[in-house]
């Protein structure tokens, strides 16, 4: 995958992403870190996801506005359930 990607780094981020996203969905092992560098596209993704500890984690320190603000609503609704 490495040599497929090489000269194109917009696809390599992705694939990282995509990456990331699965661990998070799945409950795999992902760091906190590589969340918060995560694109503002990923992050969205995963504030609107069902990950507790994930939304948690962006409700606090996502990158925008919107990106807080979603998780938050993610949080609110699911101790409303």
């Amino acid at each position: 995958m490495t040599q497929a990607t090489i000269d194109h780094p917009f696809l390599a981020q992705r694939l990282r992403e995509w990456s990331l996203f699965r661990a998070v969905t799945l409950k795999l092992p992902w760091q906190p870190d590589d969340l918060l560098a995560a694109s503002n596209w990923l992050q969205l993704k995963t504030a609107a996801g069902t990950s507790t500890e994930a939304i948690e984690i962006l409700a606090e320190a996502g990158r925008t506005k919107r990106i807080r603000n979603t998780a938050r609503t993610g949080l609110s609704d699911r101790s409303e359930s």
